[in-house]
Parts: structure tokens; C-alpha cells; sequence
């Protein structure tokens, strides 16, 4: 039985003067949209938030899960991306993949 597929976002803020972080790149407003894109699409994807992803230096960071694509330095015109391999993911694991 496969595990069912979620969106890992990091929200980590990182503390210090000069460390970049994925809050501080925007993680949390890109939330939102994706979550929209989602619900558009008609998917059922969870969106998890996760302290860390160990990216901070390459954020905003989301990761496909299980054991699917990182994605980093996202913005917003790369959010249609993520839905694609979101898709593509969930038809690989629900067909010829399982």
C-alpha cells in the first residue's frame, strides 16, 4: 500500500541578521496560492509545514512527498510546476508506478 502523496512547505524562520530563510523568501504566501491551485485542480494533497527541509540558503523550499522532488527558490510562476509533477506523482503511484 503506497503512502498518500503531500506537499511538504518549509516554514522556517531563521534568526540572525543576514540569514535567509523560506518565511523570509515568501514561503508563507506561497502557501495560499498553492493551496488554491490545489483545490482548483480538484487534488487531494495535504499541505504540510515543516520547520525545516534543510534549504534555508535556496528557499522557499517544497518537497513532494513521499520521497518525491525538492523544489526551490519557488515563486509564484513556478507553482504551475509544482501542480504538474504533483500530478504526474499521484498518477505514478496510483498506475504503473505501484
Amino acid at each position: 500500500m503506497t503512502k498518500p502523496v503531500r506537499l511538504i512547505v518549509c516554514v522556517n524562520r531563521r534568526l540572525g541578521t543576514g540569514q535567509r530563510s523560506c518565511v523570509g523568501s515568501g514561503s508563507l504566501g506561497l502557501i495560499q496560492s498553492i493551496e488554491a491551485m490545489i483545490a482548483d485542480e480538484g487534488l487531494e494533497v495535504p499541505i504540510v509545514r515543516r520547520e525545516c527541509l534543510g534549504r534555508c540558503e535556496q528557499g522557499p523550499t517544497m518537497r513532494i512527498a513521499p520521497a518525491g522532488p525538492f523544489f526551490t527558490e519557488i515563486d509564484e510562476p513556478k507553482l504551475p510546476l509544482i501542480i504538474a509533477q504533483l500530478k504526474a506523482f499521484i498518477e505514478f503511484q496510483d498506475g504503473s508506478g505501484s
